[in-house]
This record gives structure tokens, C-alpha cells and sequence, in this order.
């Protein structure tokens, strides 16, 4: 064996040592082993899991500091409480815990012991008196573990410790951190509630409780990443919401092994069916309504807390092209913005792919008018005509990423701008023709319909693929591209349920809210896949009726008349 390795090996056997030698346990001092710095953040995980509080307050304050290390944002305050001077260490995390609310906290354990018993109780069951008699709040909880309370002070809660016993009483004192309840910046509406969600998950589930009132509004709880420790709720009606799909969310999020959750994205790569596709196939949303709408169709919601962006599962394609709006105007208005925005989302896929491709191949499709412009148009411009329109597309899009990512301020002004100049010098200098940028700019004004930012970033990536089989094989590429997306979008799954629902599989019954929508008192039903188990959405028959209403009204008024007729004079 070389010197290199006999000197690594030695090393590592060093290391385990140092590791089984100092978790201290056998020895009666729990928590040593976190003073070895060399311990890797599994091992201290480890090591913090095996921890529980003893019975002395100086035992369990000196494992805590070893646990949580010098933070100085850690408080904690020691004191004494009744008449037996009992020692207590009050413990909470500065601007995550409310100061109003742990002064009070002390305030209600300084009570005067003349006035309550408490002093006269021996220390061991102190603990119990200012639990069940004192603080008398629900939002009162034990915790065993160092684990245990660590997970309440991170959340604002304020941890108490009593000298004498092997608990700690969590109280509930956690400040308001977050901005207020706005609209949506991604999801504006004209007519339609202004709240969108927030950061914080509670907040974002009474926000759902304040809408949907009823008992049957089931929320689970799950922490995922051992670093981040993020709460992820999941939201259900109870009856409504199908039993296999429940257990189906609760399987892939309790199958996530990962050490940070920053944002609901991170659960969407775990839990999505095909991690390959380019479309979402999991909803992601900010507005209340639509969740709230969801669930009543029985679907699942998974609330992440850190994030504004509600997931909902399991989703279809239409989902991604209807509109708060489209609910909240006259039928045929939202019928009619509906079909518009089907028609924007195809043209700004498919229509510079078809220009490059009837230009190129197909010049009889053309009237010899409109020919001749367009040839006159393209006369001295040296490069093909696939390369300009792919090369206008490419610079359109830098011009909105950068439009997305400079301040708000001079974002619009810089995307609309660099538009202006850069389409009109590229024509003066003969590099694109003038159609060409009209059919850009055209495209990306139909880009824009598309209600649902993911879903456009990916008409945006076939946009471009389009262009290319339409400058190499013409129409006949043009629609081969189109009945490969729809191979591929038909065998596509969101929780093991069909994605191009209810038109692949074909289901009649549920068209009535695809292309068109109908009136609300004839929408009795809810979609048959996602809410086969409560199919009846509402009574039948509820249509308004004028005529009926009138004579109601006529035959009232005239039995008025009848018993009340007018004296003559």
C-alpha cells in the first residue's frame, strides 16, 4: 500500500473515531457529539434527532446551544416564576416571534401567586398548572425533542422551559412577515375578485377557507427538505375529490427526498408525470377564484409556503386557455374570447412556420397580386426566407426576456422600443423584409392572448420548430409537425389522467365549457373524470323564465286588486 493511501486511510479511521467517540451518550452527556466541527450535516441531523429534553434547565440550555450554535438572533431570556422561585427559560427567534405576544406570555406567567395556587404546586408539576390553567389555549403544544421545539421557534412560536421537567410548553406568537394581499401581476381581470395569494401558507389557506366555508375542506400537512424544512399543504374536498387521486398526492409527496424547498417549482419536478414534456402538466396559479373553482371540480391543491403560486393537480389543455373572464362576462362574450384566444394560440405556433413554407414551396397557394408585392418586397434582401423570419423571432425574444428582467420602470419602454428601431433599421438595411415583420409582429401580439405564462413560454419553443420543418418540408412538414404534437400531447398524463380531456378521450358531456361556455344555471354537472364522484354540480331547471315570472307577478297584483278595490267617488 502507498503512502498516499496508508495516510488516507488513516485519516478516515481518525474521523470515525472522533465521531463514535464523541456522541457522548454512554456517558451521560447527550449533545456532545455536535461540538466535533468535522461532523458532516447528515450526521448532525443524526445526532439532532436523538436528542430529547432532560429533566435540568442548565442540561437542556447547554445542549440547545450546542443544537442551534451562537446565533444571536436566538433569544433567551431566564426567569423565575411562583412561590418556589421555579427557574424557566423563555426561548424564541427575534423578528419571527411577535414581542407584544411573548410580553404578555410572561405577563400571564407572572401572575401573583396569592391569587392562584400555582406557587404552592411543587416544580414538577408546574408545568401542568400554567399549561391547563394559565394559558388556556389551544394553540398551546408540548415537544419532547430538541427537534421538536427547534421546529416551533422557526415558525415564531416561543418555546417555555421549567427547570425540573423534560418538556417544553410551545406558545403561539408569530409575527406578521409578508407583503398584504394584492392582485395577481401575472393574472389581471377586468371584472373578478382583486386578492391573490401570498407568501405565507396559512394566509394563502384561509384565504381558501374564506370562499369555500364548508367542513369538508380537508387540508394535509407535510414537511419536505431537511435543511428548509417547508410546509406543504394539501387541499381537498372530502367526498368530492376522488380517493385514489388523494392518496396518489400524497404518495409522490411523501416519496420527495431533498434537502431545500424554495419554491413550489421544486415540487413540480418531483411529483409531474413526464419530466420531458414541454407543457405544464401541473396548473400553477395566483388568483384565489381559480383554485377555489378547482377544487369545487374535484380537484387537489398543494399549497407551498414561500411561494404566491398554488399548484393544481391533475390539469388538461383546455384548462390552460380559459380566463377568469371568460365566468365573469355575458356567455357570449366569454364564448367569444374564449374562441379568440384558441385561434391567437394557434396562429402564434403555427403561422411563421406556414409563411416560410408557402413562400418557399408553395407559391400557387398565392394570388399573383400578392405574389408579386411580396417577391418586390423581398427583392435585395440576401438571406432565405426561413433564416429571416427565425432570425426576427430570436430577437424578438431576447427583446422580452429583457424586457421581463430590467425594473418595471424602463422594462415596457425598452421592449417596445427596441422593437420600433430594430424592425425598421433591419428593413432599411435590406437584411429582413417588411411581411416578415409584420407576420413577427403579428405572432407576438397572438402570443400574448395565452392566459397562462408557462403555457406560453412553451408555444414559444414550438413556435420555433415549426419554422424550421416549415422551411424543409413546406405544408406537408407543417402538418406532420402538427399530428406529432398531437400524438404526443394525446399520450401525455397529469396524475394518471388523460391531458387533451375531454377531447382525447373524447367526452361530450364536457364540451360544454371547452370551446364554448354555457350559462351558469345550465352547467349542472361537474367533468366527468375529475368529478365522477358527486357528478350533479347543482339542481336542474334554474333557468330564468320571464314570461312565468310576469304572470306570477300579474296574477299578484291582480288579487290586490281584487281585495282592494278602489272606492268610487
Amino acid at each position: 500500500m502507498s503512502g498516499v493511501c496508508r495516510e488516507v486511510l488513516i485519516n478516515e479511521m481518525k474521523r470515525l473515531l472522533d465521531i463514535i467517540s464523541s456522541i457522548g451518550f454512554s456517558k451521560g452527556k447527550p449533545g456532545l457529539g455536535l461540538k466535533n466541527d468535522r461532523l458532516d450535516i447528515s450526521e448532525r441531523e443524526a445526532i439532532q434527532k436523538e436528542l430529547s429534553l432532560k429533566t435540568s434547565l442548565d442540561e437542556n440550555l447547554r445542549i440547545f446551544k450546542l443544537f442551534s450554535g451562537p446565533s444571536p438572533d436566538i433569544i433567551v431570556r431566564e426567569l423565575k416564576f411562583g412561590q418556589a422561585k421555579v427557574r424557566t427559560a423563555i426561548i424564541h427567534v427575534d423578528t419571527l416571534a411577535d414581542t407584544a405576544l411573548i410580553e404578555g406570555l410572561i405577563g400571564t406567567l407572572s401572575v401573583d401567586p396569592f391569587q392562584t395556587p400555582v406557587g404552592e404546586v411543587h416544580k414538577r408539576e408546574i408545568f401542568r398548572e400554567y399549561k391547563e390553567r394559565l394559558l388556556r389555549s389551544s394553540k398551546a403544544k408540548e415537544a419532547e425533542t430538541f427537534t421538536d421545539m427547534w421546529q416551533g421557534l422557526i415558525n415564531g412560536n416561543t418555546a417555555i422551559i421549567f427547570d425540573g421537567m423534560a418538556k417544553a410548553l410551545i406558545c403561539e406568537t408569530q409575527a406578521h412577515i409578508g407583503r398584504s394581499i394584492e392582485e395577481p401581476a401575472t393574472e389581471t381581470v377586468i371584472r373578478g375578485a382583486r386578492e391573490g395569494f401570498v407568501e405565507n401558507a396559512e394566509t394563502n389557506i384561509a384565504l381558501i377557507r374564506k370562499r369555500l366555508k364548508t367542513p369538508n375542506l380537508w387540508v394535509k400537512k407535510f414537511i419536505i427538505g431537511h435543511l428548509t424544512q417547508t410546509d406543504v399543504s394539501v387541499l381537498y374536498i372530502k367526498g368530492l375529490a376522488g380517493e385514489e387521486l388523494i392518496s396518489e398526492v400524497y404518495r409522490r409527496i411523501n416519496s420527495i427526498e431533498m434537502d431545500a424547498v424554495i419554491e413550489s417549482g421544486n415540487i413540480e419536478d418531483m411529483i409531474e408525470d413526464n419530466p420531458f414534456a414541454i407543457f405544464p402538466l401541473v396548473f400553477r396559479t395566483e388568483r384565489i377564484d381559480r383554485v377555489v373553482s378547482m377544487l369545487l371540480e374535484g380537484r387537489v391543491c398543494i399549497i407551498t409556503d414561500g411561494t404566491p403560486f398554488v399548484m393544481v393537480v391533475p390539469m388538461n389543455f383546455p384548462m390552460l386557455l380559459q380566463a377568469p373572464d371568460d365566468y365573469y362576462e355575458k356567455v357570449p362574450i366569454g364564448s367569444f374570447l374564449r374562441i379568440l384566444r384558441f385561434v391567437a394560440f394557434t396562429a402564434s405556433i403555427i403561422l411563421p412556420g406556414t409563411y416560410v413554407g408557402i413562400i418557399t414551396f408553395h407559391h400557387e397557394l398565392i394570388p399573383t397580386e400578392l405574389l408579386l408585392r411580396l417577391t418586390a418586397a423581398k427583392e435585395g434582401v440576401p438571406f432565405p426566407v426561413v433564416f429571416e423570419v427565425f432570425m426576427m423571432e430570436l430577437v424578438f425574444e431576447f427583446l422580452r426576456e429583457a424586457g421581463v428582467r430590467l425594473p418595471k420602470a424602463i422594462g415596457s419602454a425598452v421592449t417596445i422600443v427596441g422593437a420600433l428601431v430594430l424592425g425598421e433599421a433591419a428593413m432599411r438595411a435590406g437584411l429582413v423584409s417588411a411581411p416578415v415583420v409584420i407576420i413577427v409582429s403579428f405572432t407576438a401580439i397572438a402570443s400574448f392572448t395565452v392566459p397562462t405564462f408557462s403555457f406560453g413560454i412553451a408555444a414559444r419553443l414550438i413556435r420555433f420548430i415549426f419554422i424550421i420543418l416549415g422551411g424543409v418540408l413546406g405544408l406537408f412538414g407543417i402538418q406532420f409537425g402538427l399530428l406529432v404534437m398531437l400524438v404526443l400531447l394525446s399520450g401525455l398524463r397529469s396524475f394518471g389522467y388523460p391531458f387533451l380531456s375531454p377531447i382525447a378521450p373524447l367526452i361530450i358531456s364536457d364540451w360544454k365549457d371547452l370551446y364554448f361556455r354555457v350559462w351558469r344555471w345550465a352547467d349542472v354537472t361537474r367533468p366527468k373524470l375529475e368529478g365522477g364522484r358527486e357528478p350533479i354540480r347543482e339542481k336542474r331547471g334554474q333557468e330564468p323564465r320571464p314570461d312565468k315570472q310576469n304572470e306570477g307577478r300579474n296574477e299578484t297584483y291582480g288579487n290586490q286588486k281584487d281585495e282592494n278595490p278602489r272606492k268610487d267617488k
